[in-house]
């Protein structure tokens, strides 16, 4: 729709039906000017049964009432395929460099799809993007000729009062008004509202009666061309199905139908899509990521009063990055957009602990005057209880997140957790070994030139020849 009250009509109609089914607990809408939402809720005790799956397939065939406008039906949980996103939740593209022969392989993978009992809806006219598709659907109205006859009407006739009956522009005229020319449009009231069925009951008037649309037409649904995808030369197909089920069993399967799949040479098959982003979003989280690490920087250099000292701290971002990807590596999560900002989040919390002993060395040199070495010793050694017990307490606090999921991909708290918690873990192993040893390594140099400072330079005693 494009204007707010017609896509509010569309919503109140599927209220209405929500109305009438008292398996719905509760439902919230959503309406703005070219879409709407509703969120329907059911009770727990028909979770697991097959209820929301009939209402939704229910839904759907409502929706099929409606032209001009994309009504989809969503369904979270276990009864329709286990949790987490919305369908279709698999999506398989082939490729190659004949578009008929990668629409047969796609179309014959449709074939073995629908034998399992689990897949539903599956597309083989999906677009690359999942808001996208290699399809569009047409209304078609198919005049019969033997019949207009009968009535006395032509098909310029029809087609002049259909224009009138729904929305889009119809003939124009002009008019003199007070002695200007105005053009004007002819429009049956109520064409915004105007469904299908609407439409095969729009009367249409001849010389001989008011005849029904439908008694002289046929109105179809037809598929028609939408775009052609191609990636480095080779065309593109994507087809997405619902897998109602555990996310593993799923995987299998789409795995296993990938296998069957007989590809001629030069064609292929991506079963899993790696999340990517755009040049500008890139750019956008370096950018952040860079700016965290200056602020980080300017607080730690301010309150070392040192330019070297920011550096050690700085250094535990990339030791903590080592257990965020030995995290993902090993939990077979994916590396995504909340993942990036896990990434972020975790270089402020990570730097905790290194300051923390960076600054009690400090105080051991400046306060008791201890050598550097020892300073460095005392120093870890009395920080290694408060740092494995802060970092114990916020590991333990984000593990919640990640241990009630059912598959390492099922939220995004997930990707969020994996990266504190490996970045917690690694910082608080490297913070205790590697950057006492950074420290040192730093601050040598000006200890010895500070002792020389201190001490002075050597005195040098010459001996005098004995007299005879």
């Amino acid at each position: 729709g494009e204007e707010l009250e017609r896509t509010d009509e569309l919503a109140r109609f599927f209220e209405e039906k929500l109305l009438e089914t008292p398996e719905v607990e509760k439902f919230v809408t959503t309406v703005y000017a070219q879409r709407g939402f509703i969120r329907a809720e059911f009770p727990d005790a028909i979770e697991q049964t097959q209820i929301p799956v009939a209402i939704k397939e229910q839904m759907v065939a409502f929706s099929y009432q409606f032209g001009g406008a994309d009504v989809r039906v969503y369904g979270y949980g276990p009864s329709f395929y286990g949790g987490g996103g919305s369908p279709p939740n698999y999506t398989i593209r082939i490729f190659g460099y004949n578009y008929e022969r990668v629409r047969d392989i796609a179309e014959d993978m449709k074939l073995r799809l629908e034998r399992f009992s689990r897949v539903r809806e599956v597309d083989t006219n999906a677009g690359g993007q999942w808001w996208g598709s290699e399809k569009s659907s047409e209304v078609v109205l198919e005049l019969d000729r033997e019949r207009l006859a009968m009535h006395d009407l032509s098909p310029r006739d029809v087609v002049r009062q259909v224009r009138a009956s729904v929305g889009g522009r119809t003939s124009q005229g002009q008019i003199r008004v007070g002695g200007d020319e105005l053009g004007f449009e002819l429009k049956m009231a109520g064409y915004r509202e105007l469904d299908v069925l609407d439409l095969a009951e729009t009367l249409i008037v001849s010389a001989s009666g008011n005849v029904r649309l439908a008694d002289v037409a046929t109105i179809t649904e037809q598929d028609v061309l939408n775009v052609i995808e191609r990636e480095d030369q080779q065309y593109q197909r994507s087809v997405r199905y619902e897998f109602r089920g555990p996310r593993k069993l799923g995987d299998r399967y789409r795995d296993a139908v990938i296998a069957s799949t007989e590809l001629p040479d030069g064609y292929r098959i991506e079963g899993q899509q790696t999340w990517s982003w755009s040049d500008e979003e890139q750019a956008q989280i370096y950018i952040v990521l860079g700016v965290s690490l200056v602020l980080i920087f300017m607080v730690t250099a301010a309150l070392f009063e040192s330019l070297r000292q920011p550096i050690c701290v700085l250094l535990t971002v990339p030791m903590a990055l080592i257990g965020v990807f030995m995290m993902f590596f090993y939990a077979e999560a994916s590396f995504t957009r909340e993942a990036y900002i896990g990434v972020i989040m975790m270089g402020g919390i990570v730097v905790n602990n290194a300051i923390l002993l960076v600054d009690h060395v400090n105080q051991l040199r400046r306060k008791r005057g201890l050598p550097l070495m020892d300073a460095v010793v005392r120093g870890t050694l009395e920080r290694v209880r408060p740092i494995l017990m802060t970092s114990a307490t916020t590991v333990l606090g984000l593990l919640p997140l990640v241990i009630f999921s059912d598959y390492a991909d099922a939220n995004i708290w997930n990707a969020l957790g994996y990266a504190l918690i490996g970045g917690l873990l690694s910082s608080t192993l490297f913070v205790l070994t590697v950057t006492p040893a950074v420290y040192v390594l730093f601050e040598r140099g000006p200890e010895r030139k500070r002792v020389r400072r201190e001490v002075g330079p050597p005195v040098g005693i010459t001996a005098a020849p004995a007299e005879a």
